[in-house]
């Protein structure tokens, strides 16, 4: 492979999806050092970037974070394949060429072009996000191998969409891509005689056939890619090759016509749409498209903001369809380094707790990288191997970047290569703390309320104005001729508006409380005052439970206790005075140690002066897992606006009532003897690799009463396994509650990225089938995926005015997959920002229930979580699974004490 100033690697890269003149990851330079990236971004006319500002914000005058001074083009950056302290050349990547560019061999199209996301981003809350999560959920999220496209529709479907509910306008975020009516997507298989094993001279040699091949073609050496079909099947032509003329044999053969399920498909329109997103000079980082020139600063949280856009290209029902949706960067000022400056005590511990599994910036390049280790042996006067000798970090950086690091003995970051990467050799990245601007937001700024609130002001764009910001972005594309002659030498054409979509709005459902059946405003998705006044539907008696507090908090506790008394007897809860335990001091040693003598009470209520993580767990920890206690903390902030006391002390109620193992309300269900499992996986960003699985499955027929398990797994197989021995104890305990085995079991699988499905296919579904055989039951079964974190949004268009669509909103046509029984559901209702909908992928189904019934129960599942008055975004069994998950591994990192397994002990 030719080195890294070489002629042949001036091209390399600009069609991979990322901006031009960027390096690939990976890229071999000189003695086959190993060196990441390096991005030079397009510039941007100012006036044409300020459109895609969020509403109130103005590109700033002084230049952004992380804008490189005097840096080279296409320098590479060190730090990679190192074991121990000896760095280790990485292979480099196969390319080929498009357009003059050079792009990845197709088997790894995907990684090479960007990522071509199929569905992805969200939030997993209502409305839009007001911030940017550095934790993961899902194995492969983010920049996702696509290796093939998994048809998951059942075979004996053949109608998904339903009929039931109110007819109603939608439009979504989807422009049409018309193709010419004799378009095609052809592959060829292109042999050279006499062999040639350099593939930059066979791209060469292919450069001599434009006549034949036209300039828009994808080669890798080895296959051949055109919008057309060449006249022969099996095409002959003759190249000399540069430097002797010895005249080689090209021989072109027909492969097939790429259809829309090919793997192969998407990842040439991927190229495609990664060209058109670099031509409007917008910069790739990460997996999203973000434009630098248009930055947005708050000065008053000293966070810079880039705007930007996810997009995806890909077959749907009817139409090939471009999704475009608005999405941000967050930018602190702070670099890395900060945390080894301002730690106090153990720098270790410190600099860990703040810096591993948070996502940084490089200032040179403009990549981000995720944190996984601290090499504190290693600091920047090390040296590593570079065009055949050896070079420090400090020298490499004032060399390639003039770039001058004041600390040289700072402690380097690492950042683990992914999983394609470690199938290129490629090994650690080492970057420098002072150079790296970390991204996101920390926990305390998401705890910070006005800051919340002002972000989100930034963030959240409401349906008319993100209407808006995509039509001119469309206006863009269709403005730029370069663009337009790019669409058009493929034989596509974006069309102008967006799509429409008739959608449904499904019948309201009726909450059950005790003895009374309420109906609510469907708009808002609120029931709490309603319900005010009634009876929760099983209430149980709290007669033995104690308080635990400090001394400051002494009089909160006592008007708490006072509150709660009078609170419960309305909703049928009989409340006794507490036991209440007053600390002198509020260290974690004094919560915990008066804890051994509390393992008889139903319940032990906690204030916390804060909420300060070490001390929440290990509260949480001991009464959970030792002693086998429900729990309820509370902070002390909430209880000091006496005029909200009566609705905190409500809420808190109905929580305390669900540990105990009351119902407050429930829906009806039309299907009887039917068990929902909700499963749902939390990944520690702190340690990659260690994660916790919930699984939480209904016991009784009302779908009220829950089992809940938690386990462990590092990889998939872990998992399928837990998730098989999960569904086994689940029956058990079906059985033992009902008496018979339940003749329905609906599965519903959260926290599954796209690459996952074919797995979840292939082993969960096999394993739980099995799980059935050995238990000797035959329910008719359904495994329905749950994905939040989507980038498609659905307004309604009334009057010609776009606005959040009403709860119940299902989408079952046009922009629903071929390959898949799927359906879009908007369930929860949002007063800021577009509203965000689930997408159900039912991919397996022998329950016989018509569509109708699937979007029905789902919808009426949503209504079901206790610890919300209201609809939430995804069934309750998930939502439960997803705060047992998290709270497993966040907090108490053991399962909980058996006694408390068919409790909800952790809303």
């Amino acid at each position: 492979m030719s080195s890294q100033g070489s002629g042949q690697g001036r091209a390399r890269g600009r069609a991979r999806g990322r901006a031009r003149g960027q390096t690939p990851v990976g890229q071999v330079g000189d003695q086959g050092a190993a060196l990441p990236p390096t991005a030079v971004p397009h510039a941007r006319p100012a006036a044409q970037a300020a459109q895609y500002l969020p509403p109130g914000l103005a590109p700033p005058q002084t230049a952004s974070i992380g804008r490189a001074r005097g840096r080279a083009k296409n320098q590479p950056q060190p730090g990679k394949g190192v074991t121990g302290e000896h760095q280790l050349p990485a292979k480099a990547l196969t390319r080929g060429t498009y357009r003059g560019a050079e792009v990845g061999h197709v088997q790894g199209l995907s990684q090479a072009m960007g990522s071509l996301k199929l569905e992805q981003g969200g939030n997993g809350g209502n409305g839009d996000a007001p911030l940017e999560r550095t934790v993961s959920r899902g194995v492969m999220r983010g920049r996702r191998d696509i290796s093939s496209i998994v048809c998951t529709r059942p075979e004996s479907l053949y109608d998904k969409k339903g009929t039931q509910g109110t007819a109603v306008k939608l439009l979504t975020n989807y422009f049409i891509l018309n193709k010419k009516l004799d378009w095609k997507l052809c592959l060829y298989h292109v042999e050279f005689c006499p062999e040639e094993d350099r593939t930059h001279m066979k791209k060469r040699m292919m450069r001599q056939h434009k006549e034949v091949v036209g300039d828009e073609y994808i080669f890798d050496g080895m296959q051949l890619y055109l919008p057309f079909k060449l006249g022969k099947e099996v095409t002959e032509l003759a190249s000399k090759r540069e430097g002797d003329d010895a005249v080689y044999q090209v021989k072109i053969k027909f492969i097939k016509e790429l259809g829309h399920l090919d793997s192969q498909y998407l990842q040439i329109m991927g190229i495609l749409l990664s060209r058109c997103m670099e031509l409007l000079g917008l910069q790739l980082i990460g997996r999203n498209y973000f434009n630098p020139k248009a930055e947005a600063r708050d000065d008053k949280y000293e966070i810079v903001i880039w705007p930007g856009f996810s997009t995806s290209i890909r077959q749907h029902e009817q139409s090939l369809l471009l999704n475009v949706d608005v999405t941000h960067k967050f930018l602190r000022s702070e670099t890395a380094y900060k945390y080894f400056q301002k730690a106090q005590g153990n720098i270790k511990d410190v600099a860990g707790k703040y810096l591993l599994g948070n996502v940084v910036m490089t200032k040179y390049n403009e990549r981000t990288y995720r944190i996984d280790d601290i090499s504190w042996d290693t600091t920047p006067r090390s040296k590593f191997q570079y065009k055949g000798g050896e070079i420090s970090y400090m020298e490499y950086y004032e060399k390639s970047y003039n770039i001058k690091i004041k600390d040289p003995n700072q402690p380097m970051l690492l950042s683990k290569p992914k999983k394609r990467d470690l199938r290129r050799g490629s090994g650690m990245i080492y970057l420098v703390p002072e150079l790296c601007v970390m991204t996101g937001l920390t926990d305390e700024m998401r705890q910070d309320f006005n800051m919340m609130r002002d972000l989100s002001h930034y963030m959240r764009m409401t349906p008319d104005k993100r209407v808006a910001t995509l039509l001119r972005f469309n206006q863009d594309l269709s403005s730029s001729k370069l663009i337009r002659d790019e669409m058009q030498n493929w034989g596509l054409k974006i069309a102008t508006d967006l799509v429409e979509v008739q959608g449904r709005i499904l019948p309201p459902e009726t909450i059950c409380q005790g003895e009374k059946v309420i109906t609510f405003d469907q708009k808002s998705s609120d029931w709490s005052r309603e319900t005010r006044s009634l009876k929760l539907h099983s209430a149980i008696s709290l007669k033995n439970w104690a308080m635990v507090f400090t001394s400051r908090s002494n009089e909160d506790a006592r008007e708490l206790s006072t509150t709660l008394q009078r609170v419960g007897p309305p909703m049928g809860m009989s409340i006794a005075s507490p036991r209440n335990i007053c600390l002198r001091g509020d260290s974690t040693p004094e919560f915990v140690g008066v804890l051994n003598d509390l393992s008889a009470f139903q319940l032990v209520l906690v204030i916390l002066p804060n909420n300060r993580l070490d001390r929440y767990s290990a509260i949480k920890r001991h009464l959970t897992v030792k002693i086998g206690v429900p729990s309820q903390c509370v902070l002390s902030r909430t209880l000091f606006k006496k005029q909200r006391l009566m609705s905190v002390a409500t809420k808190i109620a109905i929580q305390m009532n669900c540990k105990l193992g009351g119902e407050p309300w429930k829906v009806n269900v039309p299907i009887k003897l039917a068990m929902v499992i909700g499963y749902d996986t939390y990944h520690d960003k702190r340690t990659r690799g260690a994660s916790y699985g919930g699984i939480v499955s209904s016991i009784n027929q009302s779908w009220t009463r829950y089992f809940s398990q938690v386990s462990q797994h590092r990889n998939q197989e872990e998992l399928t396994n837990n998730f098989a021995a999960g569904v086994k104890n689940a029956l058990a305990k079906f059985v033992e509650f009902n008496g018979t085995t339940p003749q329905y079991v609906l599965v519903y699988r959260d926290g599954v990225g796209e690459g996952q499905i074919e797995y979840v296919k292939e082993h969960e579904i096999q394993a739980i089938k099995q799980c059935f055989e050995t238990c000797k039951v035959n329910p008719k079964f359904a495994f329905i995926i749950v994905s939040k974190r989507i980038t498609t949004r659905i307004m309604s268009d009334m009057r010609g005015r776009p606005d959040n669509p009403s709860p119940g909103t299902v989408v079952d046509d046009v922009i629903t997959l071929p390959e898949r029984y799927d359906f879009y559901l908007i369930s929860q209702s949002v007063n800021q920002g577009t509203v965000s909908p689930t997408s159900f992928n039912i991919i397996e189904d022998s329950t016989g229930l018509r569509p109708d019934y699937m979007q029905r129960l789902a919808y009426k599942l949503t209504h079901m979580y206790f610890n919300w008055q209201g609809t939430v975004r995804v069934p309750a069994p998930c939502q439960f699974a997803h705060k047992l998950a998290y709270l497993t591994g966040q907090s108490i990192n053991a399962p909980a004490h058996r006694d408390l397994m068919d409790l909800l002990w952790y809303l």
